[in-house]
């Protein structure tokens, strides 16, 4: 069981076919208060892709890399890799490479209730969740508790045309004598067979990364 008893019908559905080989690009954009000041000194937009993949153990691996081609060589990026039975997180890692600065952390998990920001992106593409969820999330080296919170439907703007999105919040939870996780992950889901995330926003200390798929 991945998720508790709450999801079991849920963790039954079967993997989605996407997720075997599949490439994903977005457009992103800088925003949120320290987000509007940084892009005075900062690139305000970018390329974003989300790709998985099948290991040569027959495992998965989900990574969301975010470039821009106004700082060459620069870059931040999330990885995990995926049980492909029930989507349970096995390893994950975060890198980047920013003004001269480079840094690298990598964990592997025992608890099953466990997600990154790209696994938990591939989650909820599977289960797609009708209450909130407790989780907790893997960011920077360390792990917090989270919920996911179903939101309501939203239309969502694909090149120049409308899709109707399923909207899903991971927030930060309290737990006594646990640290508290202060970004913000919202993730807009296409209403389509393969649940195409269509837009993926990430709030880390009031600045905002949203990224928008490109057609």
């Amino acid at each position: 069981m991945l998720l508790g008893a709450t999801l079991l019908p849920l963790v039954a559905a079967p993997p989605l076919a996407a997720h075997e080989s599949e490439t994903l690009r977005y457009r992103w954009v800088l925003g949120g208060f320290f987000g509007t000041v940084a892009r005075v000194f900062l690139p305000g937009r970018g390329d974003g892709v989300l790709a998985t993949r099948r290991t040569v153990e027959g495992g998965l691996e989900v990574e969301l890399d975010i470039t821009s081609p106004a700082a060459q060589g620069e870059f931040w990026r999330y990885g995990a890799q995926i049980d492909p039975a029930d989507g349970r997180t096995l390893k994950a890692w975060s890198t980047y490479k920013y003004r001269g600065k480079t840094d690298f952390k990598e964990s592997e998990f025992d608890e099953e209730s466990v997600i990154d920001i790209a696994s938990g992106i591939t989650l909820l593409r599977r289960l797609q969740p009708a209450a909130p969820v407790d989780l907790r999330i893997w960011n920077d080296g360390k792990i917090y508790p989270v919920t996911i919170f179903p939101r309501e439907h939203a239309m969502r703007s694909l090149g120049d045309r409308q899709v109707a999105a399923r909207h899903y919040a991971v927030r930060g939870r309290r737990v006594p004598g646990e640290r508290v996780w202060k970004g913000r992950l919202d993730i807009y889901l296409a209403a389509d067979a393969a649940a195409t995330p269509v837009e993926i926003s990430l709030e880390r200390k009031m600045a905002r990364v949203r990224l928008l798929l490109a057609e």
